[in-house]
Formats: C-alpha cells, structure tokens, sequence
C-alpha cells in the first residue's frame, strides 16, 4: 500500500504544472533577474558586504608616481656634493705611498676619469659656469699626478656650477627642466665611474700589501 502511493507522488507525471495554489500555500517570490545576469554581475551585495577597495599594485603605482618628481635646485646640489665627496676620496687614494698600479689598471683608470670628468664639465657647463680648457693630455711618464690632475679639475667644476646655482636661488630665478635632467644624468653617470676607480685603487693598495706580507 505504500510503496503504491510513493511512486504515484514520484512520479513526474503526477506534477501537474497549471495546478493553482491550494488554500495554506503561500506564492514564492519570482527572481527579480535571469540566472545568467545574476551571475555577470556577482549577485546582489548585502547590507553589511564591503566595497572592494585598491589592491596593493594600485597603491604602489599611486605611490612611484608620487616620488617620481624631476630634480630641482637642491637635489642637484646634493648629487653634487655627494660627488664631490667620491673625489675627495678618490684623491686621498692616489696620494697612498703604496700605490702601484699595473699597466692594465693605468688604463681602465684613465678611461674612467677621463669620461668622468668630461660628464662633470659637461654639467656644469650647463648651469652656467665657464669651464674652461680641458685638461692637459695623459703623461705616460707620470700617469697619477695626471689622475690627479683630472680629479682637481672636475672639484673645481662642481664648485663653480654649485655657485652659479645658488647664485640663481639667490636671484629667484629656476633652471630649465630639461637641463637639470641633464646634470642629473651627466653627474650619475661620473659618480659612477668615479666609483668603480675607488674600487680599483683599493684593489691596486690590497694586492701591494698582499705582497709586501708574503715576502716578509
């Protein structure tokens, strides 16, 4: 008798589609959209559901763009400065009674002090300053007081471009964006050559007295 009656109700057939609603049936709510549109658009958000805010990529591309300003006056003059320190200590190395260099280092420092200061009265050219001659040609015979010659040179040149910035600041007047980016580049590019012959002439120091121990 029951399982008579389980597979009347079972069955699809019975369903009958425009049956009307029976007396105690409540009416369920229709779908105010499509299955398909609700599922585009994520589903309707709760009373209590968050907005999405930015991602991390989007609060680091706000923040590069924030610092990514052009040099002024005074990022200049601390480039400057911070080069004009490298010279200072580039010139103490080349003072070291130690110092010995192969012909092989002669060359590469050469080249880099060379192109380093052309870099720097190139800048300074740009501020203004008048940089006079270049630097007398390399004298084989005494290789270091010709170093010595370019490092004094190019001091020489970041203090006159210095002043004449200052000069400017004093007077209320700016540079030309395009000629600070410019100096900006040109003294990068020297510190950086500047830098690489430190490390050059302290290897050269390291290697005498590697060997001045060995033969003790």
């Amino acid at each position: 008798m029951a399982d008579g009656r389980s597979e009347e109700i079972s069955s699809p057939s019975n369903i009958d589609p425009t049956k009307s609603i029976q007396p105690g049936e409540q009416e369920q709510p229709k779908p105010s959209q499509s299955f398909e549109s609700f599922m585009k658009e994520g589903g309707p958000q709760g009373p209590g559901a968050k907005t999405e805010g930015p991602s991390p990529f989007d609060l680091a591309a706000q923040g590069k763009a924030a610092v990514s300003t052009g040099p002024t006056h005074e990022s200049i003059l601390g480039q400057m400065n911070s080069t004009a320190s490298v010279l200072g200590d580039l010139q103490n190395q080349m003072n070291n009674k130690n110092l010995n260099l192969r012909q092989s280092q002669k060359y590469l420092l050469r080249n880099k002090l060379t192109s380093a200061n052309q870099n720097i009265r190139t800048a300074a050219q740009k501020t203004g300053a008048d940089v006079g001659p270049p630097v007398s040609q390399f004298n084989r015979k005494n290789p270091v007081n010709k170093f010595l010659g370019l490092l004094a040179d190019s001091q020489s040149q970041l203090s006159n471009a210095q002043s004449k910035i200052r000069e400017l600041n004093s007077n209320g007047m700016s540079m030309n964006p395009g000629d600070l980016l410019l100096i900006q580049v040109k003294l990068a590019k020297a510190q950086q050559e500047l830098e690489y012959s430190s490390v050059l002439l302290s290897t050269a120091v390291s290697d005498i007295k590697t060997l001045f121990n060995i033969q003790l």
